[in-house]
């Protein structure tokens, strides 16, 4: 049996670089998905984040205020507020609304570029 011991002694630090090894390995990453209720557009050329919910939206403004509006009804299409800020649209999905302005002070801008938001996979 003593022929036995300097080979396991020999294999203990190779078993455990190899185990370290598989440890220390970064996991694969997923792809990104797009989000089902998020969207990202430009405004001004400036980046402006949208999430819809059931009734408001949650902005991630270009100057990172974040914001709540609350639905209102509008006459055609959608219109979210808070009485200083606004974003209207008109027609397409409901967390994809077509034409949407953004409204500040009275002020309208086009938002361009809409897309939803690329985020991380779900690890399942």
């Amino acid at each position: 049996m003593q022929g036995f011991l300097p080979v396991r002694h020999k294999l203990v630090p190779v078993v455990a670089a190899a185990l370290l090894a598989a440890a220390c390995a970064t996991p694969e990453k997923k792809p990104d998905v797009p989000s089902q209720d998020t969207i990202a557009c430009k405004l001004e050329g400036q980046r402006i984040v949208i999430r819809f919910l059931p009734d408001e939206v949650r902005l991630l403004t270009p100057e990172g205020e974040r914001v709540t509006l609350q639905k209102v009804p509008a006459a055609a299409g959608v219109r979210y507020t808070n009485g200083l800020l606004e974003i209207r649209g008109g027609g397409g999905s409901p967390t994809m609304p077509e034409g949407l302005i953004y409204v500040r002070e009275g002020t309208g801008w086009r938002l361009t570029n809409c897309e939803p938001l690329m985020v991380p996979a779900s690890a399942k």
